[in-house]
C-alpha cells in the first residue's frame, strides 16, 4: 500500500514536470514567433531657440530682358523685293528695313493723279460756267464731290504704298530674321525681332514681408558675374496683387549704357537694401519642414519628437525669424527629420 502511494506520487510529479516543461517551451515558441518590437531611438541634432537680430535687407535673383522689344510683321501682302537688314544689325527709329513690291499701287497712283488733274480742270470750268449761267449749282457740287473722292482714293493708295516700306519703330538691334528676299508675305507675317538693350528690366518675386518693405522708385543694387562691380537700378513697378503662389511681382529697370553692358537673358542678383534690422526668436533654416509659408518644425519634448506648426517672419538662406509657435529655450531638430513623426523616440547627438 505504501509503495503504491509512492508510485502514484512519483507519477503525479512527472506529469506536473512534463506540463511545466511543455508550457515553458510554448512560451519560448510564442516569443520567437511574435518578438517584442523595441522602438529604437533616432539620433538627431537639435538646437535651442534663441533671440537674434535680422536684417530686413534681402537679395533675389532674376533674368534680364529688354524694356523694349517687338516682333516686326507685315501690315500688307506682297512680294519682298528688298531686305535691307541682317541679324545683328543696328537700326535707327524710322529706318527702312524691308520693302514690298508696290508696282500695282504705283500704277493706281498714276491713274488717280491723272483723274485728279482732270477733276480740278472740270471744277474750274464749272465755276466759270456758273458765273456765265451755263451750269447749275447741282452740277458744280457733283464735280466737287468727284474731286474729293479722287483725293481720298489717292490718300488711301499712298498709305498702302507707305505700308510697303517696313520701318523700325525704334532704335535697336535686329534679331531672329525669319524671311528672305523674294519671299511672299501676307498680313501679319513675322519678319524679325527688334530689341533695344539700352535699358533692361529684371522681374523678381517678393514674399508678403518683402513686398511691404520696398516701394516703387526705390534704388536697388544689381550684381552679375560679368560685372566687375554692382550697378544701380530702381524698382519701376510693384504688383498690388499676389500670384497663385502668394508672391508679388516687382520689375526692376536698369540703364544699360555703361562700359560693362549686360545682355538680355542673363541671371542677376538684385539686392534690396532697407537699412533697418528686426529682432525676434531665431531658428536655423534647416529646422523647417515644408515651406516658410506653411512652416513646421520638430520640437524635442522629453526625448520624443513633436511636430509643430509655427509662424515665420523674416526668412534668410541661413535662419528664420519665428513669430509664433515656439518659446525661447525650446529645442528644435535641425538634422534627422526624415525619420521622425510625432511621438518618435529620439536621442540628441552633439
Amino acid at each position: 500500500m505504501k509503495k503504491k502511494i509512492v508510485s502514484i506520487g512519483i507519477g503525479l510529479g512527472l506529469v506536473v514536470l512534463i506540463g511545466v516543461v511543455l508550457a515553458n517551451n510554448k512560451s519560448k515558441i510564442d516569443l520567437a514567433a511574435n518578438p517584442k518590437k523595441i522602438k529604437p531611438q533616432i539620433p538627431v541634432k537639435a538646437i535651442e531657440v534663441k533671440e537674434d537680430t535680422f536684417s530686413t535687407s534681402f537679395t533675389l535673383n532674376g533674368e534680364t530682358s529688354p524694356v523694349r522689344e517687338v516682333t516686326i510683321a507685315s501690315e500688307v501682302q506682297g512680294k519682298l523685293v528688298n531686305l535691307l537688314i541682317k541679324n545683328g544689325d543696328r537700326v535707327s527709329a524710322g529706318q527702312a528695313i524691308a520693302s514690298l513690291d508696290a508696282s500695282v499701287y504705283t500704277a493706281q497712283l498714276r491713274s488717280l493723279e491723272y483723274s485728279i488733274s482732270k477733276a480740278e480742270l472740270d471744277l474750274e470750268r464749272y465755276k466759270r460756267l456758273i458765273d456765265l449761267g451755263g451750269a447749275t449749282p447741282l452740277q458744280l457740287e457733283s464735280v466737287r464731290i468727284n474731286h474729293e473722292s479722287l483725293l481720298a482714293q489717292k490718300k488711301e493708295v499712298l498709305q498702302q504704298m507707305d505700308h510697303m516700306q517696313i520701318r523700325a519703330p525704334f532704335s535697336g538691334t535686329m534679331e531672329n530674321l525669319l524671311v528672305e528676299k523674294g519671299s511672299y508675305v501676307s498680313f501679319g507675317t513675322k519678319l524679325a525681332e527688334l530689341i533695344d538693350n539700352s535699358a533692361l528690366k529684371i522681374q523678381v518675386y517678393l514674399s508678403e514681408n518683402e513686398a511691404f518693405r520696398v516701394v516703387p522708385g526705390q534704388p536697388v543694387s544689381i550684381s552679375s558675374p560679368v560685372l566687375s562691380h554692382p550697378v544701380e537700378g530702381k524698382i519701376a513697378m510693384l504688383s498690388d496683387k499676389a500670384d497663385a503662389s502668394g508672391k508679388f511681382l516687382a520689375e526692376i529697370h536698369y540703364v544699360n549704357t555703361g562700359e560693362e553692358k549686360l545682355k538680355a537673358g542673363m541671371i542677376t542678383d538684385v539686392a534690396f537694401v532697407t537699412g533697418s534690422t528686426s529682432t525676434g526668436l531665431s531658428i536655423p533654416a534647416s529646422a523647417l519642414t515644408g515651406s516658410a509659408k506653411h512652416a513646421k518644425v520638430f520640437v524635442v519634448k522629453e526625448d520624443k519628437a513633436e511636430l509643430r506648426e509655427i509662424s515665420t517672419g523674416i526668412v534668410t538662406p541661413t535662419k528664420v525669424q519665428v513669430t509664433g509657435g515656439l518659446k525661447a529655450g525650446e529645442q528644435v531638430v535641425v538634422s534627422g527629420q526624415l525619420n521622425l513623426e510625432t511621438g518618435t523616440s529620439i536621442s540628441i547627438i552633439k
